[in-house]
């Protein structure tokens, strides 16, 4: 009997997406939108009856309350470890994914009234596997996450990924397992997707310090499954290839660019074949660049946070094999850059601490030069440094005191009546 491989992938991947993929384009006479940031937050105390939450800041600097936190979505549970959302908020009404990563649960968001936020889901658990990280939502609406841990049950413990509806419910789910890597202890971390070359990246670094191994797997998205793990080479003395963080296709799906935590950054090559590559590009100087985080590529421009050194740097990667440092963006000492997300059709970024600040803040990014700054104009009243915190007694839900902001996306709403 004949087979058409390519055919039963395209079925198959038809299958995973699912029907409908196209948002319907803004009607002529759309209103003008105002601009709001949707802060994931972990209320800092934990104490009874406090609970983590979503804020809603104001992003538009025509409005009264810029910069102020206007309105805020409890989840009536506290110590979830607000972590990793979505990396943009998605359109057509879409609930936005939020994990609690010590409570293994992943909340969404109903965000139709950017004023009137409510949590409209959770999902408490995945059969098979444990401790939810990242999210990256397919074109029709469902989500694919990656899960840190399985059910104990197979050396290694692997972890795995789960395709979620766009509800939440569990539709598929996948073993990071590889039997030519007995007994790893791959810790599914971070993804990025190119549903066009029914492709996608998972990374392998551990959330809670422990060992993890140093791995980046290519995966089918048709059905989920792992084409090839690869290991990154070490580099001793140094260790800058462990932890494999994150990880950003380029333009044309056959490549994509990965930055460990302890700043390493690699070059992947040939993922729409059978046999993709791995090829170390530079490392940083340790000890002093370590943490290097949740990148943003913007056109030929490959931005990474260093939380130890407190810089944002800009790489032109016009050329991928040799990225070109243009810039070193420094924060305060304070604040250890982690997380980057950038505001469709806008030079604006929202930008997050991993640990000790309390601050939500912007930057501008000039895509035609690659320069980036912080935005001052957004900042508490009264402060003498840019940024809205999250140090503070009381919130539109309560009294419940200060909150420390990880996960950020931009989300445009209609404006409001003879605005």
């Amino acid at each position: 009997m004949r087979t058409f491989p390519g055919r039963l992938a395209a079925v198959a991947l038809a299958a995973i997406l699912g029907p409908g993929c196209a948002a319907a384009p803004p009607s002529a006479g759309a209103k003008p939108s105002r601009s709001y940031i949707y802060t994931w937050a972990g209320d800092d105390d934990r104490r009874a009856g406090d609970s983590d939450f979503l804020a809603v800041i104001d992003a538009d600097p025509a409005s009264p309350t810029y910069a102020r936190v206007v309105a805020t979505a409890p989840v009536r549970a506290v110590g979830t470890m607000p972590h990793h959302t979505e990396l943009a908020m998605p359109g057509g009404g879409a609930w936005l994914f939020a994990n609690g990563f010590m409570s293994g649960r992943t909340f969404l968001f109903d965000l139709a009234d950017p004023l009137r936020p409510k949590l409209a889901a959770t999902v408490d658990s995945v059969p098979g596997y444990a401790k939810p990280h990242s999210f990256w939502r397919l074109p029709n609406g469902r989500v694919l996450a990656t899960l840190q841990f399985g059910d104990g049950k197979h050396p290694g413990n692997p972890g795995g990924v789960a395709l979620l509806s766009s509800r939440g419910e569990v539709l598929k789910t996948a073993s990071s397992g590889d039997r030519r890597f007995p007994g790893a202890g791959i810790r599914t971390y971070s993804l990025d997707v190119a549903p066009a070359a029914d492709r996608f990246i998972t990374t392998s670094a551990p959330m809670d310090g422990g060992s993890s191994a140093d791995v980046v797997q290519v995966r089918r998205l048709s059905d989920l499954t792992v084409i090839r793990t690869l290991p990154l080479p070490e580099s001793a003395p140094d260790s800058t290839f462990r932890w494999p963080f994150e990880v950003r296709f380029l333009p044309g799906d056959s490549t994509a660019l990965l930055n460990t935590w302890y700043c390493g950054f690699y070059l992947l090559s040939g993922l729409k074949g059978k046999e993709p590559r791995l090829q170390h590009l530079l490392s940083l100087p340790p000890p002093g660049n370590r943490g290097c985080s949740v990148p943003l590529l913007a056109g030929r421009w490959w931005i990474v946070p260093v939380a130890r050194a407190h810089q944002y740097l800009v790489y032109d990667v016009s050329d991928p094999r040799r990225p070109r440092q243009v810039q070193a963006v420094a924060t305060d000492t304070t604040f250890r850059p982690h997380w980057i997300s950038r505001e469709p059709g806008s030079d604006r970024l929202v930008l997050t601490s991993g640990a000790v600040d309390h601050r939500v803040l912007l930057a501008r990014f000039d895509t035609a030069t690659g320069r980036m700054a912080l935005d001052s104009t957004f900042r508490d009243p009264g402060s003498a440094r840019p940024g809205v915190s999250l140090d503070r007694p009381d919130w539109p839900h309560g009294r419940s005191g200060s909150a420390m902001p990880h996960g950020a996306v931009f989300s445009a709403a209609p404006a409001a009546p003879g605005s």
